[in-house]
Parts: C-alpha cells; structure tokens; sequence
C-alpha cells in the first residue's frame, strides 16, 4: 500500500455512495472533506430527500437515479482513487461500480452475501462456519412448509433487511399467518424465515455482542468486541459499550467464529460489523455487515482518538494508514431511549438539561424534536443520545441510572396521551423487581 502525505499538493479523490445509513452527512464532512476530494452518488429515498441540499453544500454530487452508462462515464471522467459506502442498501450498487471502475471494494459476489441474509447463512454453511436453518418465504402460501423446515421460535425479517425494520418473533403457525397478511400491506419484498437463536440472559447487559473488524489485502485485524445493552422486543437495539463483559475464553470464541465468517464470505478489503449471539453453547453468528456499524466512529473517536470513517476511506483509497487500535482506557458507552411500541408521537420530552449535567455524562442527544412522528413500526428508532463514560461497568450503570431518572417522555398512543419514565429506568426497575 503506498504512504499517505496529506500535504501533498494533489488530494485523493474518493467516491461515497450515500445513503442513510451509519454515517451522517456531518459525519463525511468532519472525517473526510479535510483531506479528500469526494464526490458523493446519492440515493434516491426519502432520508437523503431531506438531507440533499446539505449533501451538495459539503462536495460534489450527483445522483444515483439516472442511466448507468451516463453515471459511470462521469465518475470515469472524475478520476476517483477509491470509493465507499457506509450503508447497508449501498452495498451492491457501490462492488458493481468499482468492479467498472477497478477500484478497491468487496467484489460483487461478496457484497451480495453481506446484503442478502439468506445467500449469507448458505454461504457459511456450505463454509462450514454455521448452519442455521433458514427459507425464503415470498408469501402466505408458503408459510406452512417454512416454518415446518424451520421450526419454532423463528424470526421473519426481510431478506434485504436492516434497522431490525419489520423483524418479528414468531412462536405458532396461526401468529405468523396473521402476520404475513399483515405484513403484505406495508411491505412487498421478499422475506425470510430463519431459526431463532437463543442468547444466555446476562443482565443488565444484552445476549449478545458486535465484532468491529479491518480487513486489507484479505488480512483481517479485529478491532474491538462491543458490548450491547438488552434488546427490547421484537428486536430494538438501544446501544452499546466498550469494552464488552465478556471473558477472556469467550473473547477468544467470539474472535474465531468471526474470523471464519469473514473468511468464508471472501472479505478481503475493508471494515467490517459483525453481531456475534451469546449462547449457552457458545458464540453463534447472528449476520456480517460489510460496514461500520451504526455510531460506532463517535465510539472509537471518543473513546481511543481513532476515526474509523476516515480509516475506510484509507483503506479503499488504497493509501497506508497508522496501524488501527481500539484499546479504551476506561468504560465508554452510548445509551438509546426508546419509544413504546404502541406510540404514535412523541410530544415532549423533560429533563434534558438535567441530565446533561450527571457526573460521567458527557453529552445528551435529542435526535426526534417533538412533536414528531412515530410510524417505523419495529424498527429501531432512537429518541435520544445518553453518552458518556465511567471507570468500570458498575459505574456506567449508576450514571445511566441516574440520568434517565431525571428523563420522562410524553407520547401520543391509540388510547391517548401518556407520560412515561425513561425506558432505560421501567427496564431497570422492572429487573430489580
């Protein structure tokens, strides 16, 4: 790889094909605009809608929408280095751009595993990394003999899924026929059911874990184990932390089982995000994400200096970078709110500039401004932003509990409006009691 001046006279020229995902527009910005020339291929959804006057404020855009020949004859004519992504949806569409191009990425057959949940359990089987039972369902008349193959518990999820968006748990033939007709109302795509795998409880922390991972000219570096706060139903992550509660045998089986799994999906370039199940028969793979993981660089940059947005793009650039650590001196976390499931709007929210202030917290976060809609669903949707930092564990519970304490939500629901205390504290004193 060649050595990277950042005062060299001319700056690499680096493609991100954008879309929401786990980096913001402010994100590329403050990681990347400094000491690259980007040009962004923006999508066509709603979010990036919203965000594309921004987006065109901060580099050179153009849009993903338009013929492909016309679209890579332009970016040809631009000269590009390298190109990224840091969305899920992206994925595809950016090997298929840099295979044109000839430029550094997963190659396409890769990043159709990563994108295609049900390629990728066949793949690390037939790799013999995992077998997990697993069917793609295109309907209601299908239902039966799927979940049959599967068996109960199982999870119906898109198979180009992401945010947990319409993710179920499903536990009878009856449940999950009802919810297929309802599904077809909101969604078309095609779905999947696959086994449910079934974490050791470990409270108050979550069954399960991520694996952020460097891979360059197919050697890969694991960067960290981070740590999950629990799940709440079906299946909403409200954050993580570094370093991960687990032991030092566990470390090592979770490591190896991610290894193999990279190995097997022919990674050879890249970051990557992988979500490790903790079981009582050791670690299983829940997927790999051929990405960073969603708000794991204000982790890094927070907690160990390292920005690992700017660490991607060095690596499709081709360019040397200082050798990746992620090595927190002390406990460093990042805690969502959640909504209830049966909420509507959230019209107001109490005791944010108190809990800014609570020792170990070193900043708090509105990302909904009420009012503002409630209408995802199941998928994740994160009220808040309680970050900080603690000595331990021990400790980064006491500050959380103490911040949320001083939080309360008030939301417009089916019955009418209600206030509620921080999920983080009914989930505590529902486990206390």
């Amino acid at each position: 790889m060649v050595s990277m001046d950042l005062h060299r006279k001319e700056r690499p020229r680096l493609i991100v094909m954008f879309e929401e995902g786990a980096v913001t527009p402010a994100e590329i910005m403050l990681s990347l605009t400094d000491w690259a020339d980007v040009m962004l291929v923006v999508g066509t959804s709603p979010y990036t809608a919203a965000v594309k006057p921004f987006l065109y404020e901060i580099a050179e855009a153009i849009t993903w929408d338009q013929p492909r020949a016309e679209l890579l004859d332009r970016l040809r004519r631009w000269r590009p280095d390298g190109i990224i992504t840091y969305a899920e949806r992206m994925l595809v569409p950016t090997a298929e751009v840099a295979a044109e191009l000839g430029l550094l990425f997963h190659s396409v057959t890769t990043a159709n595993l990563l994108r295609d949940k049900f390629q990728q359990r066949r793949r690390l089987a037939e790799a013999g990394v995992q077998r997990t039972r697993s069917v793609s369902l295109t309907g209601v008349d299908q239902w039966r003999d799927a979940a049959a193959q599967v068996g109960f518990p199982l999870v119906v999820k898109p198979r180009l899924g992401e945010g947990s968006q319409y993710t179920h748990l499903v536990h009878s033939v009856a449940q999950g026929e009802a919810l297929l007709c309802d599904l077809s109302k909101s969604y078309s795509g095609v779905l999947v059911a696959e086994e449910f795998i079934a974490g050791k409880r470990r409270p108050p922390f979550g069954d399960y874990v991520s694996v952020e991972s460097c891979v360059v000219d197919g050697k890969i570096t694991h960067l960290e184990i981070t740590g999950k706060f629990p799940i709440l139903p079906p299946f909403r992550e409200q954050g993580h932390f570094w370093p991960a509660p687990v032991s030092d045998s566990e470390r090592d089986d979770i490591l190896d089982l991610t290894q193999r799994a990279l190995a097997g999906l022919g990674i050879s370039t890249g970051l990557t995000h992988t979500e490790v199940k903790l079981t009582a028969d050791g670690p299983r793979l829940i997927e790999v994400n051929g990405r960073i993981g969603g708000q794991i660089n204000e982790l890094a940059v927070r907690a160990c200096g390292t920005d690992l947005i700017a660490a991607g793009a060095r690596i499709a650039l081709g360019l040397s970078s200082d050798e990746l650590v992620l090595k927190p001196s002390k406990t460093y976390f990042q805690y969502h709110n959640l909504p209830p499931l049966e909420a509507r709007r959230l019209t107001g929210v109490r005791g944010a500039a108190a809990a800014k202030t609570v020792a170990g917290v070193t900043s708090y976060e509105i990302y909904l401004h009420p009012p503002a809609p409630l209408e995802r669903g199941v998928m994740t949707t994160w009220i808040d932003a309680v970050r900080g930092e603690a000595h331990d564990h021990d400790e980064m519970l006491a500050v959380l509990d103490q911040a949320n304490e001083l939080l309360s939500f008030v939301y417009e629901t089916p019955s009418g409006e209600v206030t509620l205390p921080a999920m983080w504290t009914q989930q505590r004193t529902s486990h206390r009691s």
